[in-house]
């Protein structure tokens, strides 16, 4: 059996982005060669690694089985090769990076600063989905590591605990609840409000469908989005009330615009998280991230 790096590359990326056209862009080959390369892995391997579906080839149970090892002996290559090249062995390469909206936005950001400072050969993309999305693209190895808001229940995933953060309700300064002032309220007393929430699927949705929702006896939902700026904008203009990180908002509660609401009896907490998949090979790229993710965490 003879399998070569080349038709591993192109394996992976077929697996990732579902079309020979794209992968054979992406690995600046023809379309022709990448085919090649996929036809001489599975003839090698004497299996089908795809099924073909309409215009997409999505990967059948023995190339689901083939990706993580793919993935781990081209993450290796590249090792080998960086290692040998680099007279000091310090890590250079590329790293790709989920996270979740309001990690994305917040916090992700500054870690990336220190760790392009600390690790001026390994580029970084930055890859912002909601968390159910983080999740899927992990699990298909379309990204290296995700943080996210949201719990992860997926058996692939290895959930590592990172930060603590508190999600809260808050409204503009001119809204009737503002007059409150620091006394609690009930969740009765948001009955009636008109909410501008996140989208289904996000780490911030889900907990307050859970903490929240679940105890209103009517939910007026006037907004659902992606994207935390506009949410914050919407409640400025006085749209209605939000509830979203207090890292999203901590500039515009320091500077009393906008006004956070403290509720009886509910503490709105959760753990930020950082996922890799179980079978993610952790070579030095990856891990001066988590190193860096733990610096974070310890600030």
């Amino acid at each position: 059996m003879h399998i070569t790096l080349r038709q591993l590359r192109a394996f992976r990326a077929v697996a990732s982005l579902g079309q020979v056209q794209l992968a054979a862009h992406q690995l600046s080959l023809s379309q022709p060669a990448t085919s090649m390369a996929i036809s001489e892995l599975e003839k090698q391997l004497n299996c089908r690694l795809f099924d073909r579906t309409s215009n997409r080839l999505v990967l059948n149970p023995q190339g689901i089985r083939l990706l993580p090892l793919a993935c781990e002996l081209l993450d290796r290559s590249n090792e080998i090769g960086t290692l040998f090249q680099q007279r000091n062995q310090t890590p250079s390469g590329k790293l790709t990076i989920g996270a979740s909206t309001t990690i994305g936005n917040y916090l992700i950001p500054q870690v990336l600063a220190s760790h392009e400072k600390n690790h001026p050969g390994i580029t970084a993309t930055l890859d912002i989905q909601n968390t159910s999305t983080l999740i899927n693209k992990l699990a298909a190895f379309d990204i290296d590591i995700a943080c996210i808001e949201g719990p992860c229940q997926h058996s692939d995933m290895e959930v590592i605990p990172w930060l603590e953060d508190e999600l809260v309700v808050f409204c503009s300064p001119s809204h009737p609840l503002a007059g409150m002032g620091n006394q609690p309220i009930s969740l009765q007393d948001l009955e009636d409000e008109s909410w501008i929430l996140r989208e289904s699927g996000s780490g911030t949705r889900m907990l307050f469908d859970f903490y929240i929702a679940q105890h209103l006896r009517h939910l007026n939902i006037r907004m659902e989005l992606n994207q935390t700026e506009a949410i914050k904008q919407l409640v400025l203009a006085g749209t209605g009330i939000s509830c979203l990180s207090r890292y999203c908002i901590a500039r515009e509660l320091e500077q009393k615009e906008l006004v956070s609401l403290a509720l009886k009896g509910c503490a709105l907490t959760r753990k930020l998280s950082i996922l890799i998949h179980k079978k993610k090979y952790i070579g030095p790229l990856l891990d001066s991230l988590l190193q860096q993710l733990w610096q974070a965490a310890r600030s």
